[in-house]
């Protein structure tokens, strides 16, 4: 578990509000330290990590959303004490909502607020790249698609072990994201909002909206940008986190429906 603010340990006073930042394919937890500036002090902030991550490359790497999942609940147990919302992007959606059903069946309470970022909706099945199974991909392959997503920098290239760390992850996460299968669960109780950057080369519009049939309440909201606007414009899109989650606790404390 990667604390990006805040106690590592649930404290005696749990936190204002505890946000869970669930990573996209390749990804790590670092990838969300440019919207910490942009949220509350008073928030603690956790980033479940997948395995096998440039900085602990001989790790086992993770076979599947429901053993991500499974891992994630384990280690979350006895953390959660006070209020807490979750935040996916890419993959990080999918394992976002596959977490708060884990977490509900181990009996803990329901997030105030989920946001998802950058995906299709669980239901619909996650097409295979025009390319083939990403596990057959080359290493060219690989960096013409980070390329193209625009998540690297061009001197990350010059860097090999670097490089070819980063595309284990990746390989291993897009694995991971084109295996998944959904299974029918009841919708959401939180109230869920569903991101997209208007430019994205990934995941269209269309795909998106069938995510309202996961939950009872759904918001809708785009940037300008490509798959990674969140973090291009991360000012925006953290204010719009907050101003959700916020919105989210105020109808709690208006209403006293949870």
């Amino acid at each position: 578990m990667c604390v990006l603010r805040g106690r590592s340990t649930a404290a005696v006073e749990p936190a204002e509000l505890t946000l869970i930042l669930l990573h996209h394919a390749g990804g790590s937890a670092g990838s969300f330290v440019p919207l910490l500036p942009h949220l509350p002090e008073s928030w603690r902030i956790l980033a479940p990590e997948l395995p096998a991550r440039a900085t602990a490359p001989r790790q086992p790497v993770c076979p599947s959303v429901t053993s991500a999942v499974d891992s994630f609940a384990e280690e979350l147990t006895g953390q959660l004490s006070g209020p807490y919302a979750v935040f996916g992007h890419c993959l990080g959606s999918l394992i976002a909502f596959e977490l708060v059903h884990a977490l509900a069946a181990r009996g803990h309470h329901r997030p105030l607020w989920v946001g998802v970022s950058g995906s299709p909706a669980p239901r619909l099945v996650v097409p295979e790249p025009a390319d083939g199974p990403p596990e057959d991909w080359t290493r060219e392959q690989y960096v013409a698609y980070m390329r193209r997503l625009g998540a690297t920098p061009e001197e990350l290239w010059n860097n090999t072990l670097l490089a070819d760390r980063m595309i284990t992850a990746l390989r291993n996460d897009l694995v991971v994201n084109h295996g998944y299968r959904y299974q029918d669960r009841a919708p959401l109780a939180s109230p869920l909002s569903v991101m997209r950057g208007d430019g994205d080369p990934l995941v269209t519009a269309e795909e998106m909206r069938p995510w309202a049939d996961h939950a009872d309440a759904t918001e809708f909201r785009s940037w300008p940008g490509d798959h990674f606007y969140l973090f291009d414009r991360a000012p925006e899109v953290s204010a719009g986190i907050v101003g959700a989650i916020t919105a989210a606790a105020a109808h709690i404390e208006t209403t006293g429906v949870r």
